[in-house]
This record gives structure tokens, sequence and C-alpha cells, in this order.
């Protein structure tokens, strides 16, 4: 199925971007590329635990989050629509400076993206709505202790389905919407190489990611989304495990409130199959409900997660969080947010730390 589903990606990509290429003479300009991003500055307090640890992180904090991308598109005279977008994380500490970098082509064939962005199934999927920091694939471990290894490639502390390949270079490819249902395929020829260097098959390769949704909207306040995805690769070593994992989504709203949630449930070995000490075999599942009324919207969300961790170790590391948040818009991209969040992280190894944390923050979209 691997194979089948490889090929039948690259010849789908191979026949859009032929027909992506073919009347690009016909535009009588070339694509100009503006800026874009956003700016969210925090300042909080963290109250950590930490099981009786050494290292005390209890106190007040300031955080960043910032991202800067360089965007554009052009529509040819044959109505084929192309566009780039590089997307720069604003925070020197990031171990991933570049998090996007891809060009699309779309018409009535669909749409094709070629680059580094995250994969269909990750792209495509639903979950507990959140108007603060975040609850789902978040840095919630920014304030609060995480003794465990668990972060955002198993189903840990994610439902979206990465496994550590949200760094690998892709083609993806998206149909168009019919009948409110939308599929959408990706292939990964190697995870996390983030180069032009050639694939040495020492990591997780040939990646096959597959995403389904369908939204449909009943009136004008009432909407639903149903989203499903399924993600494998094939491992580089014979004592590894081959990544894989799958999700389901949904979202309701009505009225100003919406109702959502998700869960996923992952497995591989960690370091994009290099790890075979760590095992990325878990699950998760998050939901929760906000409410907008005009400018604020409040949400109350839940998260939790467990994953093997260490093979040689019994028992599973866990994470149990909740959240509180509030978002006031003051202006056209501009919005105060406030989270409140309590998680408890507990090692396999019986270590843990409890943490309640409380923030405020600006974010400026521009």
């Amino acid at each position: 199925m691997n194979s089948i589903l490889k090929h039948g990606t690259m010849l789908c990509a191979a026949g859009a971007l032929s027909a992506a290429l073919v009347p690009s003479a016909n535009a009588a300009e070339k694509l100009h590329v503006g800026v874009e991003g956003y700016m969210t500055q925090y300042f909080g307090y963290a109250d950590n635990d930490d099981n009786g640890g050494t290292t005390d992180t209890t106190g007040f904090d300031q955080k960043s989050d910032t991202e800067i991308g360089f965007a554009g598109d052009l529509t040819l005279d044959t109505g084929l629509q192309v566009g780039l977008e590089v997307v720069m994380n604003g925070n020197s500490d990031s171990d991933e400076q570049i998090s996007d970098s891809y060009l699309w082509g779309e018409a009535q064939f669909g749409r094709l993206e070629i680059g580094k962005r995250d994969n269909a199934a990750a792209q495509m999927h639903y979950s507990a709505p959140d108007v603060g920091l975040g609850i789902n694939d978040s840095d919630i471990d920014d304030w609060i202790d995480n003794p465990t290894g668990g972060d955002a490639d198993s189903a840990f502390k994610s439902t979206y389905l990465f496994l550590g390949e949200d760094k690998g270079t892709k083609l993806s490819y998206y149909t168009p919407r019919f009948m409110d249902l939308q599929l959408g395929l990706s292939y990964t020829p190697e995870f996390e190489r983030d180069s032009n260097a050639q694939p040495g098959e020492d990591l997780y390769h040939d990646g096959i990611a597959l995403g389904v949704n369908y939204v449909r909207a009943f009136g004008e306040e009432t909407s639903l989304a149903l989203a499903a995805g399924f993600m494998t690769a094939s491992a580089p070593t014979a004592s590894a495990k081959d990544a894989e994992g799958y999700s389901l989504g949904f979202e309701v709203s009505h009225a100003g409130f919406t109702l959502g949630g998700s869960y996923a449930k992952t497995d591989g070995n960690g370091a994009q199959g290099t790890d075979t000490a760590t095992s990325l075999e878990g699950e998760g599942f998050d939901i929760g409900v906000s409410y907008a009324f005009d400018p604020m919207t409040v949400s109350l969300s839940y998260y939790k997660g467990e994953f093997e961790d260490q093979v040689a170790v019994a028992g599973e590391s866990e994470n149990d969080t909740v959240m509180l948040s509030a978002n006031y818009e003051i202006g056209p991209g501009v919005s105060l947010l406030g989270t409140l969040f309590h998680s408890t992280f507990e090692d396999e190894t019986g270590s843990e730390n409890k943490g309640t944390a409380g923030l405020v923050g600006m974010t400026i979209e521009f």
C-alpha cells in the first residue's frame, strides 16, 4: 500500500506541476511577495511543584511567540493560480528557524503544494477550540516543567499527526471540495532532514499521510466539521518500528457556541526512528467548548495524553491539562488574551510535576 500510494502521489504531482508550468509565460507580470504574520507577547506566573526537585522554576516570566511570513500569489491568464510562502520563526531559541517554505498551484484539478509544510492529515484535522495559549500541540511546558520525554511527535501532547516529520519536505495534493468533502494526500521522502542532501534511509522514509474532512454550513449560524487522518512511514532499520498513526476530530458551531474534540493513536520510535529505546506508542484526546460574544471569546478545554516512552521501563508517561482562555479583539488584527491552566506530567518512572500557570498577552497580526 505504501508503494502504491507513493507512486500515485508522484504521478498526480507531476501532472499538476506540468499544468502549472506550461501556461506561466502568459502572465502579464511577475508575482509580488508581501509580508504577513503575527507577534504574541506573554507575561505570566507559573507555580511548579517539581515533586521535590532541586530546580525551582516557580515565578514570573515573559515569553513570546512570533512568525513572519513572506507570501504572494498570482493568477495566470488561463485561470491557474500559483503562489509561495516562507515562514520564519521570530524567536532565536527555536531549533526550527524556517517553519514553512513551499510553493503551490491551484485550479480545477485541486491544489498541489511542494516544499516544507505540515502534511495533509495535520492540515485537515479539527480539534478542541482554545482561544489563548492553545492546549493541543502548544507550548504548555514552556511554563510547566515536563519531566517526561513526551512532545508533539506522539499523541502525548497533540492529536495532530506528525511522528517527527513536520520539518520534512514533501509533496501534498488536495482535491477540490465536492459535496462538502475533501481529500488530501502527502508524500514525504524522508523525515526531518530539512536540507537538499539525498535521503540516506537512516531516518523514517517514504512517509504517506492521508487526510479527509467534511465541512458543511446549515444556515448562517450552524456548521459541522468532521475529519480523519492516517499516516505511516518505513523504519530506517530492522530494529525500529514503522511509524503509524491515525486521528479523528470534529467541530460543531451554533449561535456563538463551538464544541470540538479529537483523538489520535500513534506508534513508532523517537528521533525519526533512530532512537529505538524510545517508543511513540500512545494515545491522546481533547475536548473543549468556546463561546463568542463580540468582541470577546472564551473557551474551556481539556487534554489527556499518554505514551510508552522508554521501552525498557514498565508503565506509561501521562499528561493531564485543563485550560481556561479568553480573547478580546480590540481592533483589526489586535487582540488581548488571557489563559489559566493546570497541568500534571507524570513520568513512567514515577517522577511527577504538577503546576498551574496564569498569563496575559497581546497578539498583533499583520
